[in-house]
């Protein structure tokens, strides 16, 4: 019998030795540009890579730069294999929108993926998915919808409706106008948002980390405030009516209360402050 356990283990250890060693990594850097007035939406998606994301002024194209990436056992190997990335791009003037797709190859071993860099006028509609990567997008005026695994989301100077999602990431809404929702694990979420001043929405949650909401106090909305192993607390200065008050719960309305406030987290404290 132990002969036959040492026997298993070194042929486990050979095999894994046997394995190809793709410790190279190649970059390939490609730019296109659109024309913005062509499109009222732009859809990106990737996996393996960040997206970053920017509002040009006055700008009338969309420029949009993908860096593919892919390893290899060597870095010619990995050159090689950087056409396994492939590109698909539908510009549908009809619908107006923009996709842009990377078709990420899936195998064992070998790792690919692609990074984007985006310049754009305010007034297109983002919509942005990647995995194992960030996401960042300042000054979209028309509204944004972000996806990540394994990244943080950052927005700042942005209006119109957003949702943002991650998992494993931090969440920052800095300086948004507008319906806003954000939706987390094992990350802290922290956001400065307007809401309409009625019938707007703020709904936020995380868990393994806490929470924090800067609103105005112009504001009217139900609120209700939820946590677990954490404390709530309400900023003095909002004028808050309160409704519930428990350990883990928290209830109130403002103004006309047309609106919706929701914020939840577990294992982390949940925080509403006067913008």
């Amino acid at each position: 019998m132990k002969k036959l356990l040492v026997l298993t283990v070194f042929s486990g250890v050979f095999f894994l030795s046997c394995l190809p060693n793709y410790a190279f990594k190649e970059y390939e850097k490609d730019t296109e540009s659109y024309k913005a007035s062509n499109y009222s939406q732009l859809q990106i998606e990737t996996e393996n890579g960040e997206i970053e994301s920017t509002v040009v002024q006055g700008d009338t194209v969309i420029k949009v730069t993908l860096e593919r990436w892919a390893t290899g056992i060597t870095s010619v190997d990995a050159k090689n294999h950087l056409p396994d990335v492939v590109v698909h791009v539908t510009e549908d003037t009809t619908a107006k929108i923009l996709r842009i797709y990377v078709d990420i190859p899936q195998i064992t071993g070998r790792s690919y993926g692609c990074n984007a860099t985006i310049s754009l006028p305010e007034s297109l509609y983002v919509d942005y998915e990647t995995s194992n990567g960030k996401i960042t997008v300042e000054g979209n005026q028309n509204g944004l919808l972000l996806s990540t695994s394994n990244g943080e989301i950052n927005t700042n100077n942005t209006s119109g409706k957003a949702d943002l999602s991650t998992s494993n990431g931090p969440i920052t809404i800095d300086n948004h106008k507008g319906d806003a929702k954000g939706v987390t694990s094992n990350g802290e979420i922290y956001a400065r948002v307007t809401m309409p001043k009625t019938d707007g929405s703020c709904n936020l949650k995380t868990s393994n980390g806490k929470l924090t909401l800067f609103i105005p106090d112009s504001v009217g909305a139900a609120i209700r405030m939820q946590t677990s192993n954490g404390d709530l607390s309400v900023d003095s200065d909002l004028h808050v009516q309160v409704t519930k008050m428990e350990d883990n719960l928290f209830e109130g309305t403002m103004g006309d209360g047309s609106g919706n406030i929701e914020l939840e987290s577990s294992n982390g404290n949940v925080s509403l402050k006067k913008l």
